[in-house]
């Protein structure tokens, strides 16, 4: 998703095609550059007077490149040494822009002196672009402003920048225009630009764009101190625009009394980071999620959004409190399952330009001064699903693409693993079966779940999806609570009428009140079979005082279905993560009847399936290098396939980064770093482990849950390492496990 800045900008070309300098569009349809880029593109004098009767063509090369738009000249400035105001021209396009571009906001202030600046311009031999930045510095005789560059390498301006918008990265829009170069001397380090206020001064329609510094003061000083203090975890991505927002939400926190953790403000150097971020969500009161589209894919954002779930859960106060905030990345953008499920009926807002700050953070404040929170939406999803392509990246949780109405099943990146598929497709069409799946996160268990019940559809069998995440804390509080709300969303989803006040007595109990919903009501009214999926089953794993009930009652119903017609109808698929072990005595066995699927890897033929699928045509070698690093996880091994296959990446340098955390498994590797480090037992497991490249042979339950996460294999009654992915990258951190 484009920034403000780059939703802008314009390259400029000559007649040949030849790219002569850049522009920046300032409302719908006007572009503002230079006067001196316009002649260039046209091919006459510099210094011509009289404004000329032609069409300059131009594209925006970081939204739509090589798509051409023509513009005529509207307002005209041009170069002349005894005009303030000179080398200026409007441009006013003869057709709509890309539907993502917008208007730049312009700013103006009389004091600039050492704001940090960046701009993209197009210099000799690089129509492509490039970047470059430094400070601001003050304004001189003829009007302009001087900037510098203060860095040792990388661009710096020159010609090819002219007309291009100077982004103030303090007051968060254009503070003015490149203009001119220090060409004259080869150390200068200096260029020139035509401040906001001057433009301003020589086309007066532009003064409707500006924003004073004085507005920008006024809207924050709205701003007022919190009459309690709470404490606020910002969860943000550490690139702009995203790192600039949470710094500016993070001071204006600090500024109105309240506390707040931004990662790279509050951790020190050396600080172990996991500890101290779990120890943050654990005493924080709101959790701010900046959510970008990088940061929807992010393993770690997923993983502090459930956590901070976990919390609200767990605490009798319910905080967190989530507010989530949509940075350049519409309501209506796909996220991925757990997301949705965890930020689903909770208000979402929706930044697009730093205008939106102000109003936003005003928002915040009121809602953190008032102590409560935000008021829920009553969508059950907030965003449609997510389709994947080769165009996108592969989300760390699967969508499942459920059998409600017209579906595609044939998405083009899901692999068989026979006879799984086989085995659960026959045994879903026997009266009254169970069919459950398991395994570490990112296997592929949702989307198993989602072919098992369109198989069930296609043979006249009533489907529903149920996910455990679409409850509410409160629906935790007590198991007639819980059953009253299970037996309510399967009647809600089957479109049925909510009878519970008919059929719940106290004097029977929750657990034989909820078997009569399903037996008199739910099954009786229903002519065809009910395939009832239960997703996320972990979170009920995490209450066990309801746990053994619920499953004891699934338990009871599957074995009803042998004897009773009624009970024969019902038909489950129950799906969770391995990973709900961990905090479990496993000698408390849990739900273990019906068919258990247990998910494997993907084996040599199916990786070399998905490389084919990718457009890759490996041989045999490739394929045993890729999965030495990552085995045959689908998730990893998509990742990896999906950057090489964009060329973003070779398979030599993959696996040269891979085991770090700038690497494109590093937010995968993180979030395991981060689960071993809240439990410490299984990190001094996985310490004895990545010590030596022989098996290990640890204590069972510690050996049974480090397989839980899917660290390691099991080989007899010794470890090793799952693949080489967890054994560098955790070898390499050995001193701090």
């Amino acid at each position: 998703m484009a920034t403000p800045l780059e939703s802008s900008v314009v390259r400029i070309y000559s007649n040949s095609g030849k790219v002569v300098g850049a522009g920046f569009l300032v409302s719908q349809k006007c572009v503002l550059t230079c006067a001196h880029v316009v002649a260039d593109a046209l091919g006459i004098a510099r210094n011509t007077t009289e404004m000329p009767d032609a069409e300059v063509h131009l594209d925006f090369p970081l939204l739509a490149a090589k798509q051409f738009f023509t513009a005529r000249i509207v307002f005209w400035r041009p170069v002349n040494p005894n005009e303030f105001a000179e080398d200026i021209a409007g441009l006013e396009l003869e057709s709509s822009p890309p539907n993502t571009a917008q208007p730049v906001r312009l700013v103006a202030s009389e004091e600039l002196w050492g704001h940090r600046f960046r701009v993209l311009g197009f210099p000799k031999n690089q129509p492509n672009g490039v970047w470059a930045a430094g400070e601001i510095r003050a304004g001189l005789a003829n009007g302009w402003v001087q900037l510098e560059d203060i860095k040792q390498q990388g661009y710096a301006l020159e010609p090819g920048f002219s007309g291009a918008p100077i982004w103030d990265e303090q007051l968060q829009g254009v503070a003015g225009m490149a203009v001119a170069a220090e060409m004259e001397r080869a150390a200068a380090k200096a260029a020139f630009i035509i401040p906001t206020q001057v433009l301003v001064t020589a086309w007066s329609e532009l003064g409707e764009q500006v924003l004073s510094i004085e507005t920008v003061q006024q809207q924050w000083s709205t701003v007022k101190p919190a009459s309690e203090s709470v404490r606020v975890f910002i969860s943000y991505r550490s690139q702009d625009p995203d790192l600039t927002l949470a710094q500016k939400f993070y001071e204006a926190l600090k500024e109105s009394g309240h506390e707040a953790f931004m990662a790279g403000e509050s951790i020190r150097l050396g600080e172990n980071w996991p500890e101290r971020i779990d120890r943050e969500l654990e005493q924080s009161d709101y959790f701010l999620l900046l959510l970008s589209p990088k940061s929807a894919t992010s393993e770690m954002v997923t993983e502090e959004v459930r956590r901070a779930k976990q919390l609200q859960d767990l605490r009798p106060d319910k905080k967190p409190v989530i507010l989530p905030i949509r940075v350049n990345f519409p309501l209506n953008s796909p996220l991925n399952y757990d997301l949705r499920g965890y930020l689903q009926r909770i208000q979402q807002r929706e930044w697009k330009t730093s205008a939106d700050t102000p109003k936003i953070l005003q928002e915040i404040l009121t809602i953190l001064a008032e102590g409560r929170e935000p008021d829920p939406t009553e969508e059950e999803f907030t965003t449609p699903p997510a389709m994947e392509s080769l165009e996108l990246p592969p989300l760390p949780v699967a969508e499942p693409e459920l059998p409600e109405g017209q579906v595609d099943m044939a998405s083009a990146f899901y692999v068989e693993r026979p006879p799984i598929e086989k085995h659960c497709y026959e045994a879903i069409l026997q009266p009254g079966s169970l069919i459950r799946i398991k395994a570490p996160r990112q296997m592929g268990k949702t989307s198993l779940m989602a072919r098992i019940l369109h198989q069930a559809s296609q043979q006249g069998s009533l489907a529903v999806s149920l996910s455990f995440q679409q409850a509410d804390s409160k629906v935790f509080a007590d198991l007639d609570q819980f059953l009253r709300w299970f037996c309510a969303i399967v009647g809600r989803k089957l479109r049925l009428p909510n009878r519970l006040g008919d059929y719940w007595d106290e004097i029977f109990g929750s657990k034989d009140n909820c078997t009569a919903y399903f037996e008199e009501y739910l099954l009786e009214i229903i002519n065809e079979p009910l395939t009832l999926s239960l997703d996320e089953v972990d979170l009920v794993y995490q209450h066990p005082e309801i746990a053994a009930d619920f499953f004891g009652l699934l338990r009871a119903w599957h074995e009803e279905a042998k004897n009773r017609s009624v009970w024969k109808k019902l038909r489950l698929v129950v799906v969770h993560s391995t990973e709900v072990y961990i905090p479990m005595n496993i000698n408390q066995s849990p739900f273990n009847v019906g068919l258990s699927i247990d998910l494997p890897e993907f084996n040599d033929e199916q990786v070399q399936d998905l490389t084919h699928r990718h457009g890759l045509n490996w041989r045999s070698t490739q394929i045993e290098q890729l999965m030495a690093m990552v085995g045959g996880h689908p998730y990893l091994v998509r990742v990896a396939l999906y950057r090489i296959a964009r060329q973003d990446i070779t398979l030599e340098q993959l696996l040269e980064v891979a085991p770090t955390d700038a690497g494109p498994f590093g937010d995968h590797l993180r979030r395991h770093w981060w689960n071993l480090k809240q439990h410490p037992d299984l990190a001094m497991g996985m310490k004895q482990i990545i010590a030596t490249t022989a098996p290990v042979q640890l204590e069972p339950i510690q050996a049974f849950k480090l397989k839980s996460m899917g660290l390691v294999n099991l080989e007899n009654n010794h470890v090793v390492p799952r693949f080489n992915l967890y054994q560098q990258y955790f070898r390499d951190r050995a001193l701090s496990l």
